[in-house]
């Protein structure tokens, strides 16, 4: 969308147009500001299309209207009134004086510009501000598949430990479900709660060792805290548990 840009004096009126692509306001003239303005930018706004006007919003140094503002704003009601397109403010405490420089920072003197040019980057401003984040942005990148590989570091998160069953009972109204304690070399057993009991009998477990994750947060199964999880791989008629093929001290780490 096309962006007009004005710079509303008592005595000119510096006007700016933005590309066509809404992203920056360039300098276009100056006007007198007198009863033939409206029309004058009424007709501009119709010639180059314009879909919305950004004023310069004077105010003094504390933050309140100057002399000029509310003649600015009721001139942009008008404006409004007049040509439909939507009217937008932005402050210009210091657009006159910047644009009053060169570009090596020395002064003009005088020039007829210098109400157009503030116009600009007034109308920049806003753009820089509201519109152009909104057009710069690219589409989000689709996501990147997750790598088939961890770092060690990943891996040293896991802490598996051999653990020995003290003993293992079916939980009831479950199916699955035995609650086992464990003696994980800890000054007291851990209650593990585990969905096996349709590969083995719990008496089959009682002094058995195997392996556990036993930096697992507990969560509650069938009202049961559970305080780790145990290790196994397959299913069905693959299932198998992991365990050492010595006797070794509760608590030892797999590494």
């Amino acid at each position: 969308m096309k962006y007009m840009g004005i710079d509303y004096g008592t005595k000119k009126t510096g006007i700016a147009f933005s590309d066509d692509a809404g992203t920056m306001g360039f300098p276009f003239g100056v006007k007198p500001t007198d009863p033939r303005l409206l029309d004058d930018l009424a007709l501009l706004i119709k010639e180059k299309g314009v879909g919305a006007a950004v004023f310069g919003e004077s105010t003094n140094f504390a933050g309140g209207e100057n002399a000029v503002a509310a003649e600015a704003k009721a001139f942009a009601e008008d404006l409004r009134a007049r040509t439909g397109i939507e009217i937008h403010f932005e402050s210009e405490m210091f657009t006159t004086q910047a644009a009053r420089r060169f570009p090596d920072g020395s002064r003009m003197q005088g020039s007829p510009d210098v109400d157009a040019s503030a116009a600009a980057l007034i109308l920049t401003s806003y753009l820089e501000r509201i519109v152009a984040p909104a057009i710069v942005l690219a589409p989000p990148l689709e996501e990147e598949p997750p790598s088939k590989y961890i770092s060690i570091d990943d891996f040293a998160k896991v802490q598996v430990k051999v653990g020995t069953v003290l003993s293992a009972e079916r939980v009831p109204e479950t199916d699955k479900l035995l609650r086992l304690m464990v003696d994980l070399g800890e000054p007291e057993p851990r209650q593990i709660v585990s969905g096996i009991s349709a590969y083995t009998e719990p008496e089959a477990l009682v002094g058995r060792q195997l392996c556990f994750v036993a930096n697992l947060a507990p969560r509650k199964i069938k009202g049961l805290e559970s305080n780790g999880m145990l290790f196994a791989v397959g299913q069905g008629e693959t299932f198998a548990f992991v365990t050492p093929d010595r006797e070794t001290p509760p608590g030892t780490s797999a590494h």
